[in-house]
């Protein structure tokens, strides 16, 4: 039998947190969670059952869920998706400023190909991070 946190954080798991333990219930809240889009939220703000925003699941989730929106405002050097993806990562005002600067300055080293895959995009902004003094605090082990 599943556990009641095979649904996955988010809205499902709120939401049902009371129902009996079957699979019925699980995919249920996972398919509440997976159509209403509410992870992403739940895992930027530590809501929603979710765990705090700076995990490294978190931010492969976030780059691969907004992978396109991510290349569009990476390429200006602000958007709500670079933003938050900062956020995410844990960085404050000042380094987000820092972030959304230095991934537009090396956009052709981040989005490296048409085929890039969120995982390589993810690699490539944490050598980013890793190589700007601003910055540097944030590289991901």
């Amino acid at each position: 039998q599943a556990a009641p946190t095979d649904a996955g954080c988010g809205l499902g798991s709120v939401l049902l947190a009371d129902s009996p333990n079957t699979l019925f219930f699980n995919v249920f809240g996972a398919t509440l969670n997976g159509t209403s889009g509410n992870q992403t939220f739940g895992m930027t703000t530590g809501t929603l059952n979710c765990s705090t925003a700076n995990s490294a699941l978190a931010l492969k989730t976030f780059v691969n869920d907004n992978l396109d929106t991510l290349a569009v405002d990476a390429a200006r050097g602000e958007g709500e998706s670079l933003d938050t993806l900062a956020a995410i990562w844990g960085m404050d005002e000042a380094a987000k400023a820092s972030f959304a600067k230095a991934t537009q300055a090396r956009f052709g080293e981040v989005f490296s190909s048409d085929s890039v895959t969120a995982e390589q995009v993810l690699e490539n902004m944490n050598r980013v991070v890793a190589e700007d003094q601003e910055l540097v605090a944030y590289k991901l082990s």
